[in-house]
């Protein structure tokens, strides 16, 4: 049987501290500027210009199409209304034909056509012509 040797595990290593300190030499702290390439903020704001134009090219064919969809939708009603007056001048003119009334006139509510004894004329009392002409 094999027996590991234990003393070395037991006792702690020692590093011994360097004998001279590097000593910081403290500098005096300059404000450092930013320096800001003026080609490539130019490239940026450029950039940033062409997206925000494009966003409103974008927004303004939105806007057309919006308005382009209201202006077909109302054409639409526009037509239905143009054709639903038409139907109703035909129905109009239908129910207020005169041999249409005159019909009803007499089936339905019991009408007759005057005898000439009936007949009364108001204002100028039409003068009678021979056929001569005189």
């Amino acid at each position: 049987m094999v027996v590991a040797n234990n003393a070395q595990v037991r006792i702690p290593k020692v590093y011994d501290y360097p004998s001279q300190r590097s000593q910081t030499v403290s500098r005096p702290r300059i404000k450092t500027r930013l320096r800001v390439n003026s080609r490539l903020a130019a490239r940026v704001m450029a950039g940033v210009l062409i997206v925000a134009m494009a966003l409103l090219v974008v927004y303004r064919y939105g806007q057309i199409n919006q308005l382009n969809m209201e202006i077909r939708k109302d054409t639409n009603t526009l037509k239905a209304l143009a054709d639903e007056k038409k139907h109703l001048e035909i129905t109009y003119s239908q129910l207020t034909a005169l041999d249409r009334l005159e019909e009803i006139a007499i089936k339905e509510l019991g009408l007759q056509h005057p005898h000439s004894e009936q007949v009364r004329f108001v204002g100028e009392i039409p003068e009678r012509r021979d056929g001569d002409g005189e």
